[in-house]
C-alpha cells in the first residue's frame, strides 16, 4: 500500500505496480479523483511512464497489506496511524518516506515498534501540472529494523525494491543514519525556505556555511544526549555526498513558493523540543526557527505532496 499520493507516492508505488506487485493507492477524495481521471505520471530518471491504478479514499473492504510505505506530510501521521489499523497485520512492514524525526515513533507508538523499520530517503522531485511526478536527483532508499537486529524483512524488502529498481541499502544502525541525515537535511531546508535558495547558492555563499555548521554541530549535540552517536566525520560525509544534489530547491522552499503552509515543526520545532527535554539550548536553531515561525504566518493552508 501506498498512503499519500504526490511526487514521492507516485514515483516510488508507480515503479512497484510497473514491476508487477499488487499497489493499493489511498490519498484524500479531492486528491484520488484527480488521479483517477489523469493516472499515474512518473518522469523518472531512468524513463517516464504511465499506470492506470484505482486511487483509494477510504480503506474499506481493504485487507491486511504485507507492507506500507507512507509518503504523507508529517504533520498527518498520526491521522493516518489510526486509518490505518484495520489493515495491519503482526508481519506489516511500514516504511517512512517523510520528512522530520518523529515519524518512525508515532507509528510504532500507535501501531506497534515491532511493524515500524527505520528508514532514510534520499529523493528530490516535484509534482507538476496533471499529477506528474519529476524526479530531479537519483533516488536512494537506507532502511533496517530500529532495534538493530537483522530480520528476514529486511531480506525481504530488499528484494522488492531490486525487482522495482528502487536504489537500496539495508543499514544495521539506522537509527544514526537517521540522524546523520537529518542534522543536514534540516539546516539546509529551513535556510533555504528561510532565503528562497538552492542547495548550490547556500553553498557558494561562503558567509552562510559558518550558520550552517552551528545549527549541524547543535542537532549533534542533541542526537547525542539521545544516545545516538553522530560526529563531525559524518557531517563531512554528508556534506560531500549531498553536493550532488545542489541543484535542487529543499521541499519546505517548494511548498512555501506555492503558498503551502512548510513543514515547520517536523523539520525543526521537533528539534527545539527534544533539546528543551535534555536541558539543551540551540540559540542558531532557535532563530532560524522564530524567523521561519513568522514567515510562515503568510502562507495558508498545505496539500500533501
Amino acid at each position: 500500500m501506498i498512503y499519500g499520493v504526490g511526487t514521492v507516492g507516485i514515483h516510488f508505488g508507480g515503479k512497484l505496480a510497473k514491476a508487477g506487485f499488487e499497489v493499493t493507492f489511498v490519498d484524500k477524495p479531492e486528491r484520488a479523483e484527480g488521479l483517477n481521471q489523469s493516472g499515474l505520471l512518473v518522469q523518472a530518471l531512468s524513463g517516464s511512464f504511465e499506470l492506470n491504478p484505482v486511487v483509494r479514499s477510504d480503506l474499506e473492504g481493504i485487507g491486511p497489506q504485507d507492507f506500507i510505505l507512507i509518503c504523507v506530510k508529517a504533520i498527518h501521521t498520526y491521522e493516518i496511524a489510526l486509518n490505518l489499523l484495520p489493515v495491519i497485520k503482526p508481519s506489516t512492514a511500514l516504511l517512512s518516506f517523510q520528512n522530520g524525526l518523529e515519524n518512525e515513533n508515532i507509528l510504532a507508538e500507535l501501531l506497534g515498534p515491532n511493524l515500524v523499520l527505520g528508514t532514510v530517503l534520499h529523493f528530490h522531485g516535484r509534482l507538476e501540472e496533471g499529477y506528474r511526478s519529476v524526479q530531479d536527483s537519483p533516488a536512494h532508499v537506507v532502511f533496517g529494523e530500529r532495534d538493530h537486529q537483522p530480520s528476514g524483512r529486511e531480506e525481504w524488502l530488499s528484494e522488492i525494491f531490486s525487482k522495482a529498481d528502487i536504489d537500496h541499502v539495508i543499514s544495521h544502525n539506522i537509527n544514526q543514519k537517521i540522524w546523520e541525515h537529518f542534522l543536514w537535511n534540516s539546516a539546509f531546508s529551513s535556510i533555504g525556505a528561510l532565503t528562497g535558495s538552492t542547495v548550490q547558492q547556500i553553498l557558494e555563499h561562503q558567509p552562510m556555511l559558518p550558520t550552517l555548521e552551528l545549527m549541524m554541530h547543535e542537532a549533534m549535540q542533541v542526537a547525542n544526549a539521545e544516545g545516538v552517536e553522530v560526529s563531525q566525520a559524518a557531517i563531512e560525509e554528508m556534506n560531500k555526498t549531498q553536493v550532488k544534489y545542489s541543484h535542487i530547491k529543499s521541499p519546505m522552499l517548494q511548498d512555501m513558493e506555492a503558498g503551502r503552509q512548510p513543514e515547520l515543526e517536523p523539520m525543526l520545532g521537533v528539534l527545539l523540543k527534544k533539546a528543551q527535554r535534555k536541558g539543551i539550548f540551540l540559540p542558531v536553531n532557535t532563530a532560524v526557527y522564530n524567523l521561519l515561525s513568522l514567515t510562515c504566518t503568510h502562507f495558508g493552508g498545505e496539500e500533501e505532496e
